[in-house]
């Protein structure tokens, strides 16, 4: 259980320091600026458009879906959820 705990918390510190790159991207363009995971995931080197693209119809929109996100939104959502599902109970 701990071990879920702290990667939900580093799933929500991810999503912070995402979202304030994101914050400073859009300071410095003087536009607003929000990366999609697709465009984070190609920036290190993946290609998860046209593997997600590769998969049956019903799996590709999901993922298509997921992947027009921003990253910071994904990673805070299944952090929060993760950090709900295994609070303390006392």
């Amino acid at each position: 259980m701990a071990a879920f705990r702290f990667l939900a918390w580093v799933l929500i510190a991810l999503a912070i320091a995402l979202l304030g790159a994101d914050a400073v991207s859009s300071i410095e363009t003087g536009a607003p600026v929000i990366r999609t995971t697709a465009e984070v995931l190609s920036a290190i080197g993946l290609d998860a458009a046209g593997a997600a693209a590769a998969g049956p119809k019903l799996i590709a929109d999901g993922l298509g879906a997921i992947l027009d996100l921003p990253l910071w939104t994904v990673f805070g959502v299944i952090g929060v959820i993760l950090a709900l599902i295994f609070r303390p109970i006392s």
